[in-house]
C-alpha cells in the first residue's frame, strides 16, 4: 500500500516551501495522486521524487521551463534524461562563460576610467551648474 503525504508533508522531505510545491502543482510541474475526503492533495513516492528532481534542478539554475523539458526527458528514463541534461548543463556553461566575458570587460573599463580620472582639482563644479564629473564617461 502506498502511503500518500499532503503538500506540508511532502514539502518538508524534499526541502520546499508548501506554497512552492502548490504553485508547481497549479503550473503542472507535478500533481497530487489524489485528494483527501476534505480536499488536501496528497502526493505518493512519484510525486516527491517529481518534488525532489525539481529542487535539485532548480539548485543546478534551470529555469521552470527548462525544467518542464527535463521531466518530459525524465518520462523516459535515464536514457533520455541524461543527455538533456548535459545539453542544458552546457548551455549554462556557456551562458556563465559569456557573462564572465562581459564582467570582466566591464571590470576593466571601470579601472581605467578610474585610473585616468582626474583629482577633485580640477574643478568641475565650480560654474554653479549640476556636478559634471561623470561628462567623461566613455559610451561602451
Amino acid at each position: 500500500m502506498i502511503v500518500a503525504v499532503t503538500v506540508k508533508q511532502v514539502a518538508a522531505r524534499v526541502g520546499l516551501p508548501s506554497r512552492t510545491v502548490r504553485y508547481y502543482d497549479r503550473i503542472g510541474l507535478v500533481r497530487a495522486d489524489e485528494r483527501s475526503t476534505s480536499g488536501y492533495r496528497l502526493y505518493g513516492p512519484e510525486g516527491e521524487g517529481r518534488l525532489r528532481f525539481i529542487r535539485h534542478a532548480k539548485t543546478l539554475g534551470f529555469s521552470l521551463d527548462e525544467i518542464r523539458g527535463l521531466l518530459e526527458a525524465a518520462e523516459g528514463g535515464c536514457g533520455a534524461t541524461v543527455p538533456e541534461l548535459k545539453r542544458l548543463l552546457d548551455q549554462k556553461v556557456a551562458e556563465i562563460d559569456v557573462k564572465i566575458a562581459e564582467f570582466v570587460a566591464f571590470r576593466e573599463r571601470l579601472v581605467e576610467y578610474s585610473e585616468g580620472k582626474p583629482s577633485h582639482d580640477r574643478g568641475c563644479c565650480g560654474d554653479g551648474s549640476f556636478c559634471n564629473c561623470l561628462d567623461d564617461v566613455p559610451e561602451p
